[in-house]
C-alpha cells in the first residue's frame, strides 16, 4: 500500500506539473483561411465573430500563412463574422450557426477597396460533409430536440436517432457494446453512473428519472468512433450534452405535459389472440380489450434566461417537477405455469393469515415516480479572450417499482423496490484565447450521488416457487435488503491548443477522482427456492436456501458496518496533432494514456492467502497473482488513434473519411467494489442446495422472521471468519478496451440530398470474464448425444460459498454497416432514413452488478468456467431508423409542425435453456438445451402434466420444426442468443401548434403539442408490438431426473407445448400513448 501511494503521487505530480489540465465537449469552433484578390494568403488580418444573441465577441488575427482559429465558442448562433485587412474591403457574413463539437471552416477571399466585392467564398460545410468529421457521430440541435416525439423527455429518446444505437430495457447500446461502457457528459463534466448500477448509465437512472430536464439542454452529441483523443472514458459511445445559456434578451418558457388512461390505447389484441385468428371486430375479442387502470403522469416546469449585464454576464434557470403513476397490467390467461389463478390467490391468503405478511397484488403492479429537477447557470465574459461559465443542478427522485408479472413470472407487488435518490452536480468552465497561436479550455466538475435502495412492503424472506414453465415470486426484493450507495466524483479536464501553420496541437489531461461508499448485503432476510407450491405450503425442503449477513455487527439490513468504503482515480494524459495537409485532406494523429488507480486495498483474509490459494491452485486453477486484500495493480492503458477526412473534389460534394484507434473505458465500479465487501471478513453467508439441507439440517422449515434466518452454523459449519463469498481480481486486471476502425463515404446528391455508407469494426482487447475457482474441476460427461461435462457440486474450500475470480479476455468482436440518406430541405423541413445491420460476439457480456451473477447467468454448454464465444446480448441485428419533420407557417401568426419517427428493429436475442441446472456447477438457470434430431436423442418421461412420451415427442418435434432456428440446430446444442424475438416496428408522431403574438417588443408563443408514441397502434391495434423474454431465455424442456438414478449420466425430460408464443408483450409500450403538452414561450 505504501509503495502504491508513492506511485500515485508521482503520477499525479507528473500530470499536474505539465500545467495543462478534455473530455466532454461543450463548445464549437471556427477556423479558416484568408486570401487577397491575387490569391495570396493575408497574414495579420483581423477576424471577429460576434454571437448575436449575447454580443459575445471572439477575435483573433490570421497567422503568417493566412490561417486563423477561433476555438471554444458558444454553440448555436447566429454568428456574424467580420474579416478586415488594410487595403481590402471588409468581409461580413451573418447567420452562421455552430453545432456542438463542430469546427466550422471559412475560406474567405477579400477584394481591394477600389473594387466591387466579388467571388467571396465562405465554405461553412454541413452536418454531413465537413472537414472535422472522421468517425460516426450524431449531432442533435435545439430544433431536433423540440420536434422528436418523446414522452420520457430524456437522453435515450434522442440517442435512438443514431443509426448505430439501439435503445431498450438494457439502456443505450452503441456500436453493439455494453451500455455500461458508455460515457455521458453534461457541460463537459462526468454524469455517468460511474458505479454502474443503472441500465440508463445515468445518475439516478435506477429509479427511471433523467439526470437533467430536457428544457435545460441546448444540444446533444453522440460519438460512436471519434478519433479525437480528447474524447475518452468509453468503449461503447460518448454522449455529450451542453446546457442552455442566457442571452441579452429575457427569454423563457412555462410548460406542462400530461397523460393518463384516456390518452392510452386499449389492450393490444395480441395478448388474447397472438396468432391473429380473430377479426378485430370480433365481439369476444373486443370485450376482452380494456383500457389501463386509472393513472396520471404530469410534468410541469419553466425555464428563464437573460442578461445580468448586457454583453457581459448572463443567467439561465430551469425547474421541473415530475409526478408519474404508470400501470403495468397483466392478463393471467397468458401465464404459462401450471397453477390456476385461484391457487395464486390462495397463496396470498396463506401469507396474510398464517404469516401476517401482505404480498400485495400481482395483476397491475403500478410504478410510481416523483422527480424534482433544478438547474442554474451563469455565463460571464471576463473580456474578449476569457469566458467563464458555472452550472449547478439538483435532481431528486423517488421510485416505487414493483416488477410486472409476465407470461413466465408471477410477481407480487410488495416484492418490488422503493428507491430514493439525490444528485448534486456542479461544473465550472473557463475558455481562454491567449493569442492567435494559443487557446485553453478548463473544466472542473463535482458530482455527488446518494442512493438508498429498499424493499417495498414489510420485511419478509424472499421466496421463489417453481411452477412448470413459470415461477412465483414474493417477499422482500432480495438485493434491496441492505443496499446504500454514496458517490463523490471530482473531475478536472484541460485542453491546451497550439496553432502552428497547418497544425493544431492539443496537449491535455482528464482526471477523475472517486470516493465511494456502498453497503450491499444481498438476501439479508433469507432467500428460499421451492420446487412447487405444495412444497412451500406443506413445509417441504426447498431446492435451495441462501442468506448473507454481516460478520462485523449484528445489524440486519441498512446501517450495518459491513460496507465497501474506498477511493479510486483514473488519470488521463494525451497529445494530438490535427493537420490540414491541404485544402482537401485533414489528418488527426493522437496518443492517449489512461491509468486507473485504486488508492486503497480491501481487508486482508490471511487464511485465504496462506492456505486457500495453494489448495485452489493445486486443484488446477491459475489465479493470476490474485490475493485477498489486493486490488489490481495500476495499468497504463495506451490509446493511439488516427483519423482522416478527404474532400475528393475539394467542393464538399464527395468525401471519404475514417480512422482507427483504441478506446479505453472506465469500469463500472460496482464490479471491483465486490472485493471490498465480499472478502471473507465483512460479509458472511451460506448457500445450501436440497441435498445439503437434507444432510445437514433435516428438520429445516421455512422461517418467516427476516431477522432470525438460518446461518452457516445451523448447517454444521462455523460462523468464524472467514466465510461467505470471496471476490478477487487477477493482479494485472485491465479496464475494458477495444480497437475500433471505421470507413465511410459521404456523397452530395441532387436536390441537396446527402448519402452516407459507413462500416465500423470493433475488436475486443480487454473485456471482463469471471470464474468460480472454488468449484471442483469436471471429471465426467453426460451419456448419450448430449455429452456435455458434468461438474461435481463440491467446493475446494468449504469455508467459502463461491470464490469469484475476475480476469480479462481478448476474445470478442462486433461490426455494423450503415447506409443513410439525409436532406435538409430548408430551415423548417428535414428528413433522414438509415439502415444498419450490426452483430457482436463476446465471452461475457457483463450485464449484472454482481460479480457472481456475471458468472452464474451466462448461458453455456460446457460449464460457466468454460464459456464459448457467443452472440452478445447487445448484438443489434437489423435496424431501420427514419425521421421527417416539417413546419408549416401561415397567416403571420400561426405555425404547425408535424414530425414522424420510425424505428424498425430486430428482436432481442435469446437462448433456449433447461429449467434446471443439469451440470451442477451452480443453481442458476443457464444450461443450453441439446436440440434432438430424432426421438432417440432425448429421453422423455410420462408425467401428469405433459402426457405420454409419444404425445410429448410429437409436440416437441413439431415445435422444433416450426421454429427456423431450432430446426437448424437439430442434433446439436442451441447457441447462446441464437434466436430472436420478432421484428418490431414502432412509429411515433409529434404535432405542434404555435400561435404567435407580438406584444410591444416581446414575441409571445402559445404552443400546444401532442406526442403520440406507437402511432401505428392507434391506426391498427395489431401494430406496434414490443416483445420480450424475461432474462432473455426460455426454459423449453423440464428436467425430470437422471435415468436409472445415475447422477450425471443420462438426463430425462418432459415437454409441455406452450399455449401461446413463448415471448411476452410489454403491455404499455405495445399500446398507443399520447402526451398532451401546453407551453408558453416569450422572448
Amino acid at each position: 500500500m505504501k509503495h502504491r501511494l508513492h506511485f500515485v503521487l508521482a503520477v499525479v505530480g507528473i500530470l499536474f506539473s505539465s500545467m495543462v489540465f478534455g473530455q466532454g465537449v461543450t463548445t464549437g469552433s471556427m477556423n479558416g483561411l484568408v486570401k487577397g484578390s491575387d490569391g495570396e494568403t493575408l497574414p495579420g488580418a483581423n477576424v471577429v465573430a460576434v454571437h448575436t444573441p449575447t454580443g459575445s465577441t471572439y477575435g483573433t488575427v490570421t497567422r503568417e500563412d493566412g490561417r486563423f482559429n477561433l476555438p471554444n465558442i458558444r454553440v448555436g448562433g447566429p454568428y456574424t463574422v467580420t474579416v478586415s485587412f488594410i487595403g481590402y474591403q471588409n468581409f461580413v457574413q451573418s447567420g452562421l450557426n455552430v453545432n456542438l463539437g463542430q469546427d466550422l471552416y471559412l475560406a474567405v477571399d477579400l477584394s481591394e477597396d477600389a473594387q466591387v466585392l466579388e467571388a467571396v467564398v465562405i465554405n461553412a460545410g454541413s452536418d454531413v460533409i465537413n472537414s472535422d468529421r472522421t468517425g460516426a457521430q450524431t449531432k442533435i440541435d435545439e430544433a431536433t430536440i423540440n420536434t422528436v416525439p418523446t414522452i420520457n423527455r430524456d437522453i435515450s429518446d434522442f440517442a435512438k436517432l443514431t443509426p448505430q444505437a439501439s435503445v431498450n430495457g438494457e439502456g443505450i447500446n452503441i456500436a453493439n457494446t455494453n451500455n455500461r461502457f458508455n460515457a455521458i457528459f453534461i457541460d463537459g463534466a462526468v454524469n455517468n453512473d460511474v458505479f454502474g448500477l443503472a441500465a440508463s448509465g445515468t445518475n439516478g437512472g435506477q429509479t427511471g428519472i433523467s439526470p437533467i430536464a430536457l428544457d435545460a439542454i441546448e444540444q446533444f452529441q453522440i460519438s460512436v468512433a471519434p478519433y479525437d483523443v480528447t474524447l475518452g472514458g468509453f468503449a461503447g459511445g460518448g454522449i455529450n450534452a451542453v446546457t442552455r445559456s442566457g442571452t441579452n434578451e429575457i427569454e423563457g418558457s412555462v410548460y406542462f405535459f400530461t397523460r393518463n388512461q384516456t390518452l392510452t390505447g386499449r389492450t393490444n389484441p395480441y395478448v388474447y389472440d397472438p396468432q391473429d385468428t380473430l377479426p378485430l371486430n370480433d365481439e369476444v375479442l373486443d370485450s376482452l380489450r380494456t383500457r389501463v387502470p386509472n393513472y396520471a403522469s404530469n410534468i410541469i416546469g419553466f425555464r428563464l434566461g437573460g442578461p445580468l449585464v448586457k454583453d457581459k454576464a448572463f443567467f439561465f434557470v430551469n425547474a421541473e417537477l415530475q409526478r408519474e403513476n404508470t400501470p403495468q397490467p397483466f392478463v393471467f390467461s397468458n401465464y404459462q405455469g401450471d397453477l390456476l389463478q385461484e391457487d395464486i390467490d390462495n397463496l396470498a391468503s396463506v401469507l396474510q393469515n398464517q404469516y401476517g405478511y401482505d404480498p400485495g397484488g400481482y395483476l397491475n403492479n403500478a410504478r410510481i415516480l416523483t422527480s424534482d429537477k433544478f438547474l442554474v447557470k451563469l455565463d460571464y465574459n471576463l473580456n474578449s479572450t476569457h469566458k467563464l461559465s458555472l452550472r449547478h443542478s439538483y435532481v431528486k427522485g423517488v421510485s416505487t417499482s414493483p416488477q410486472a408479472s409476465n407470461n413466465t413470472n408471477i410477481n407480487f407487488e410488495n416484492g418490488g423496490i422503493l428507491f430514493p435518490t439525490t444528485t448534486n452536480s456542479t461544473a465550472l468552465e473557463l475558455n481562454s484565447l491567449f493569442n492567435s497561436e494559443m487557446s485553453n479550455n478548463l473544466i472542473i466538475g463535482y458530482t455527488n450521488v446518494m442512493d438508498d435502495r429498499d424493499a417495498m412492503g414489510a420485511d419478509f424472506p424472499r421466496v421463489r416457487i417453481r411452477d412448470g414453465s413459470g415461477n412465483i415470486f414474493f417477499g422482500s426484493e432480495e438485493f434491496s435488503t441492505a443496499n446504500q450507495l454514496n458517490q463523490g466524483i471530482f473531475t478536472i479536464t484541460d485542453n491546451l491548443k497550439l496553432y502552428k501553420g497547418k497544425h493544431t496541437f492539443t496537449i491535455g489531461t482528464h482526471n477523475e477522482f472517486y470516493s465511494i461508499y456502498n453497503l450491499f448485503i444481498r438476501q439479508a432476510f433469507g432467500s428460499y427456492d421451492y420446487n412447487s407450491l405444495d412444497d412451500f405450503l406443506n413445509g417441504g425442503i426447498p431446492r435451495s436456501y441462501a442468506v448473507s449477513y454481516s460478520l462485523v455487527d449484528d445489524v440486519v439490513g441498512d446501517g450495518s458496518a459491513a460496507a465497501a468504503d474506498f477511493n479510486a482515480m483514473q488519470l488521463g494524459l494525451y497529445g494530438q496533432d490535427k493537420i490540414q495537409v491541404n485544402e482537401k485532406l485533414n489528418v488527426t494523429l493522437g496518443l492517449r494514456f489512461d491509468m486507473p488507480i485504486f488508492t486503497q486495498d480491501p481487508v486482508v483474509d490471511n487464511y485465504f492467502n496462506d492456505t486457500a490459494i495453494a489448495n485452489i491452485e493445486a486443484a488446477g486453477y491459475d489465479l493470476g497473482g490474485a490475493r485477498s486484500g489486493q486490488m489490481p495493480g495500476s495499468q497504463l492503458m495506451i490509446s493511439p488513434r488516427i483519423g482522416f477526412n478527404y474532400d475528393v473534389k475539394g467542393d464538399q460534394t464527395f468525401q471519404i473519411r475514417g480512422g482507427v484507434g483504441i478506446f479505453t473505458s472506465r469500469i463500472p465500479f460496482v464490479w471491483p467494489a465486490g472485493s471490498y465487501t465480499n472478502n471473507g471478513v465483512l460479509v458472511g453467508g451460506t448457500f445450501q442446495d436440497e441435498e445439503d439441507i437434507i444432510a445437514n439440517l433435516p428438520d429445516f422449515v421455512f422461517e418467516p422472521n427476516p431477522y432470525g434466518q438460518y446461518q452457516l452454523s445451523d448447517f454444521g459449519g462455523t460462523d468464524a471468519i472467514p466465510q461467505g463469498q470471496m471476490d478477487i481480481f487477477v493482479e494485472d486486471f485491465k479496464f475494458p478496451q477495444v480497437l475500433r476502425a471505421s470507413a465511410a463515404i459521404d456523397k452530395k446528391l441532387p436536390n441537396d440530398m446527402f448519402a452516407t455508407i459507413e462500416g465500423i469494426l470493433t475488436k475486443t482487447l480487454n473485456n471482463v470474464v469471471y470464474y468460480n475457482v472454488n468449484q471442483e474441476m469436471t471429471s465426467s460427461n453426460f451419456e448419450g448425444p448430449d455429452n456435455r461435462p458434468f461438474w461435481p457440486s463440491t467446493k475446494i474450500e468449504p469455508n467459502y460459498s463461491r470464490v469469484i475470480l475476475g480476469d480479462n479476455t481478448s476474445e470478442g468482436y462486433g461490426y455494423s454497416i450503415t447506409a443513410q440518406l439525409q436532406k435538409n430541405f430548408s430551415r423548417n423541413f428535414t428528413a433522414s432514413l438509415a439502415y444498419t445491420y450490426g452483430d457482436a460476439y463476446a465471452i461475457n457480456d457483463g450485464t449484472s452488478s454482481q460479480n457472481s451473477s456475471q458468472w452464474r447467468f451466462m448461458e453455456n454448454v460446457n460449464g460457466r468456467n468454460n464459456l464459448d464465444l457467443t452472440r452478445s446480448d447487445f448484438a443489434m441485428g437489423a435496424r431501420v431508423v427514419g425521421f421527417i419533420s416539417k413546419r408549416f407557417e401561415y397567416g403571420n401568426n400561426f405555425a404547425t409542425t408535424l414530425a414522424l419517427f420510425y424505428s424498425g428493429q430486430s428482436g432481442r436475442p435469446f437462448s433456449y435453456i433447461y429449467n434446471s441446472s443439469l451440470q451442477r456447477d451452480d443453481s442458476g438457470l443457464a444450461d443450453l438445451i441439446f436440440v434432438p434430431d430424432t426421438q432417440d436423442d432425448i429421453v422423455l418421461v410420462e408425467t401428469t402434466t405433459a402426457g405420454s412420451v409419444e404425445d410429448q415427442w410429437a409436440a416437441l418435434d413439431a415445435f422444433i420444426t416450426g421454429d427456423e432456428y431450432l430446426n437448424s440446430r437439430r442434433g446439436d446444442y442451441a447457441e447462446r442468443n441464437g434466436d430472436r424475438t420478432p421484428f418490431e416496428n414502432i412509429w411515433d408522431l409529434k404535432i405542434i401548434q404555435d400561435v404567435m403574438v407580438n406584444i410591444g417588443e416581446t414575441d409571445n408563443t402559445l404552443q400546444v403539442s401532442l406526442d403520440i408514441l406507437n402511432f401505428a397502434n392507434l391506426l391498427n391495434p395489431r401494430w406496434g408490438n414490443d416483445y420480450f423474454l424475461a432474462n432473455d431465455n426460455y426454459s423449453l424442456l423440464r428436467f425430470e431426473g437422471w435415468q436409472d438414478d445415475v447422477t450425471g449420466g443420462t438426463p430425462t425430460f418432459s415437454f409441455t407445448e406452450p399455449a401461446n408464443d413463448i415471448w411476452s408483450l410489454n403491455d404499455l409500450s405495445s399500446r398507443w400513448r399520447i402526451q398532451f403538452g401546453v407551453r408558453y414561450i416569450f422572448n
